[in-house]
């Protein structure tokens, strides 16, 4: 059943639970003490008033008053105490019972043990008192009280709350002894008062406390209800934008109104949506440049092998006989064969980079000479080309933490670039210099066509090539930057391209010291 409610109902009825239980165990608790003081404060009155009746008695006694006068004092007393007053002499025999009032709680009732007609519990019309001689059967309940006064009439004071063998109700009965001048115990006051006019009073303090709980426990239900809502609509606002997200709207968000836990979960599920999207949006990305990536290697294998196939059928159906014709088809073949053995190539060393495989292959490596190295690698190209080739290396500079062969193909691949994109008499220039303290910083500077503002954000992309006219033209297999990048990355280095069309395109690249 708990299960079909809601988790505010749920919350509702437990605080409402607790609550009940704390209230009734309050209640009850509060109703027992009460009671015992009140029937405490009854039994001290009691006390005192019997006292007061008693040394009242002694003095009479002394004086020799009338039994009507006797009679009368008890009755007067029996009204404002709200007590059946017994007197008994020496021997436990009632000499005096008084009358009082009749009603409810009033009056006497000494049917059975006295013989005489009873007229309910409590409620006893005024008759004769039973006089001294008079016999009590031992096995009357007024001997069995009558035998309990054995404190009384050892001088004590008795106080105690009975079922009442006489009256039948419960009532707090206290005996208080007659003494005489000599100290000898004469006699006993005994007073009962009925606890039904303690509870009488208490019922009334039951019903006020029973209808102050019940308001209170509206009004707790009211601030429970408000304070559960409080706690579940953003429960429930999060619930909701759980479910966006789930469906894939990453732009949902939790208002957060709160500093507390519930806030600070709001503010998680807010930046796990923002990590969501930005993750999808890489994953897009990525799947994107995964299928460009396939489109691109499909589309640079698939060109060279049809080239070869054409070539090697057009041999063998007989279409190409002649000698020179058959050597250019062979050197064709031959150059396709190589450009297809480069990006291969190529394609093996940007997935090894990118494994990082090499990042515990560094060591200590000298730039300058590196730098010297490539220069005269590439100085046959720019002699080819008529392309100007210049550097400025300086002296003493110190080492690098790298690998020696990825440094050769990172500088190859910028200087390659730059001749091979430079017009006939252009120029190419390398710096390599000190940059700091910590730094040693490459710059590669060349004359050509340089490279337009949109196609300078995807330089590093691979397969991607700006000069789109001349790309078969320039033999590149379009990964040489990619590969250029991964290698920077592995080398902790950072790299900076500037370049505008027209004027050249300028690379900087900054490598930290080894340490």
């Amino acid at each position: 059943m708990l299960k079909r409610l809601s988790f505010q109902m749920r919350l509702v009825a437990g605080f409402m639970l607790v609550l009940t239980i704390v209230l009734a165990s309050i209640l009850f608790g509060a109703s027992a003490f009460l009671k015992s003081r009140v029937i405490a404060a009854k039994e001290q009155e009691l006390i005192r008033k019997g006292s007061d009746i008693a040394e009242r008695i002694s003095n009479a006694r002394k004086n020799n008053p009338s039994d009507a006068r006797l009679n009368l004092i008890l009755n007067e007393l029996d009204t404002y105490l709200d007590a059946r007053i017994w007197i008994l002499d020496a021997s436990r025999r009632p000499v005096e019972v008084s009358i009082g009032r009749t009603g409810p709680g009033m009056g006497m009732g000494m049917g059975k043990g006295l013989g005489m007609g009873r007229m309910g519990p409590g409620r006893m019309k005024g008759t004769v008192p039973p006089s001294a001689d008079m016999e009590i059967s031992p096995a009357s309940p007024l001997r069995a009280l009558l035998n309990s006064l054995d404190p009384v009439y050892r001088g004590e004071v008795l106080s105690q709350v009975i079922e009442h063998p006489i009256y039948e109700e419960q009532m707090v009965v206290v005996g208080v002894p007659i003494l005489r001048a000599d100290g000898k115990v004469d006699g006993a006051v005994l007073l009962n008062a009925p606890v039904a006019a303690v509870q009488d009073f208490l019922s009334h303090i039951y019903l006020f406390a029973g209808i102050g709980a019940l308001i209170g426990l509206l009004v707790s239900f009211a601030v429970v209800r408000l304070f559960t809502r409080s706690l579940v609509q953003p429960l429930r606002a999060m619930q909701d934008t759980a479910a966006a997200i789930a469906k894939g709207d990453y732009s949902a968000r939790v208002e957060i109104s709160s500093q507390d836990e519930i806030g600070e979960l709001g503010r998680s599920i807010n930046g796990l949506a923002s990590d969501l999207g930005d993750y999808m949006l890489e994953v897009g990305k990525t799947e994107k440049l995964r299928r460009d990536f396939i489109a691109n290697v499909s589309h640079e294998l698939r060109t060279p092998l049809t080239v070869i196939r054409g070539y090697i059928e057009a041999m063998i159906d007989g279409i190409i006989r002649q000698p020179e014709q058959v050597s250019q088809c062979q050197n064709l073949i031959k150059t396709e064969i190589i450009r297809l053995e480069r990006l291969i190539q190529d394609l093996l060393t940007l997935s090894r980079l990118q494994s990082d495989k090499i990042a515990g292959e560094l060591s200590p490596v000298q730039l300058s000479a590196v730098a010297k190295h490539v220069l005269n690698l590439i100085e046959p190209l720019a002699e080819a080309k008529k392309v100007t080739l210049t550097n400025q290396i300086a002296e003493n500079l110190p080492s690098v933490p790298g690998n020696r062969d990825r440094l050769i193909q990172l500088l190859l691949i910028f200087l390659d670039n730059a001749v091979k994109h430079s017009p006939v008499g252009a120029s190419v220039h390398l710096t390599l210099d000190q940059n700091g303290a910590d730094r040693i910083r490459c710059i590669i500077q060349d004359t050509g066509p340089g490279i337009s503002p949109e196609d300078l954000p995807f330089i590093w992309e691979r397969f991607y090539k700006a000069d789109k006219a001349h790309q078969r033209d320039s033999g590149g297999s379009g990964l040489g930057l990619a590969i250029a990048r991964q290698i920077i990355r592995l080398h902790n280095a950072q790299v900076s391209v500037d370049s505008r069309p027209g004027e050249g395109t300028r690379i900087e690249l900054e490598f930290p010291l080894a340490s």
